[in-house]
């Protein structure tokens, strides 16, 4: 899914300005040496191994590729744009259960249809409470740091990572505290992500601020927060649930939900292969 993701958005970074989406030096580290080749190396573009003596002090093995840049907000408005410009309309509006939804879709088709794609919500929701649904929390700071051109990930104990958005801000991270709940922003958790990050990139900061202690340069960064974020991923015990299921309102007319949701962390790098996945279960209901 990820690869056929990656191909699709490397041809609209190519071709599609306003989309949102650009093209970048990616680096991943691992303080573990792994057993095998990451799985991906092979199947991205510009994939090569990075030299051990180039790696920072207690990383055992590193790779580098071509990999993409997603300003969200820009790329969330190019979506919409395209939905409605194809007939698509928006509707805000509170559910309770599944079938809720069936009361802003057209009555005139033979078979509706609903593409459950609630998320973390799907745990709840009435028609679908999916147990194996659980959050895991990420706190991350958006930061300005227009020398930031390349994503970093560190796997492994030091976890961190740094994704520039390509408008001279990047998304500095992060945690993975599953089956946590809370969404206030802790003061401990960013000084940490800013350290960690810092130890990766030192171009989060202006050159001149790169000659400081430590203490000072966490400091220098702190100063050029934008935001700081906390999310819950949407994870699934069995992974993501793709599926249609047949279902009958009250007035025993026929519906088919097709759900997909479940993705974790790993929700855009996977979107348009998946989106490909629920059109074809549309099509099957629909004709």
């Amino acid at each position: 899914m990820e690869i056929k993701t990656y191909r699709a958005m490397m041809s609209i970074a190519a071709n599609v300005s306003e989309a949102g989406i650009h093209v970048a030096q990616g680096i991943d580290l691992f303080e573990d040496l792994p057993e095998e080749k990451p799985w991906y190396i092979s199947m991205v573009n510009d994939g090569v191994e990075l030299p051990v003596e180039s790696l920072p002090e207690n990383v055992m093995y590193g790779v580098q590729y071509s990999t993409l840049l997603i300003d969200v907000p820009k790329y969330l408005n190019y979506l919409s744009t395209r939905f409605k410009s194809l007939g698509g309309t928006v509707v805000k509006k509170h559910i309770d259960h599944i079938l809720d939804a069936t009361q802003y879709a057209d009555s005139e088709q033979n078979t509706m249809v609903i593409v459950n794609c609630t998320g973390l919500g799907s745990h709840t929701l009435g028609g679908v409470c999916d147990q194996a649904m659980y959050p895991s929390r990420g706190q991350t700071l958006l930061v300005n740091a227009p020398d930031a051109k390349r994503t970093i990930t560190r796997l492994g104990k030091q976890f961190g990572y740094i994704i520039p958005r390509g408008n001279d801000t990047v998304i500095i991270g992060g945690t993975t505290d599953k089956h946590q709940w809370k969404c206030e922003p802790n003061a401990l958790i960013t000084d940490t992500i800013i350290s960690r990050a810092l130890n990766l990139e030192p171009s989060l900061l202006p050159v001149d601020a790169r000659v400081l202690d430590k203490d000072a340069q966490v400091q220098a960064l702190k100063k050029n927060i934008i935001s700081v974020n906390v999310g819950l991923r949407p994870m699934r015990d069995g992974g993501v649930r793709l599926e249609s299921e047949s279902m009958r309102t009250a007035e025993n007319g026929k519906v088919v939900v097709v759900h997909c949701y479940g993705h974790g962390g790993f929700g855009y790098q996977s979107s348009l292969a998946y989106a490909d996945k629920v059109y074809n279960l549309v099509n099957a209901a629909v004709f």
